[in-house]
């Protein structure tokens, strides 16, 4: 029960990543992402990696940390 739970823990912190995303991107999509500029996207869509990115490498450090 624990090792699923465990293994189900990384669901659970990126399922309501994905719908915090998904809101944003329709909130940003009536904004400055309106005027269909590609350098604009980029941008919006670097900024989205870099974030999940930084998000995932914080929880795979606390789950590294907290094994020990």
């Amino acid at each position: 029960m624990k090792s699923n739970l465990k293994r189900l823990r990384f669901l659970l912190i990126l399922i309501p990543l994905g719908l915090f995303i998904r809101f944003i991107d329709l909130e940003v999509s009536d904004g400055f992402l309106a005027t269909n500029e590609t350098v604009d996207h980029y941008k919006y869509m670097l900024g989205l990696v870099a974030a999940v990115a930084l998000l995932l490498s914080a929880v795979l450090y606390f789950e590294k940390k907290t094994e020990k």
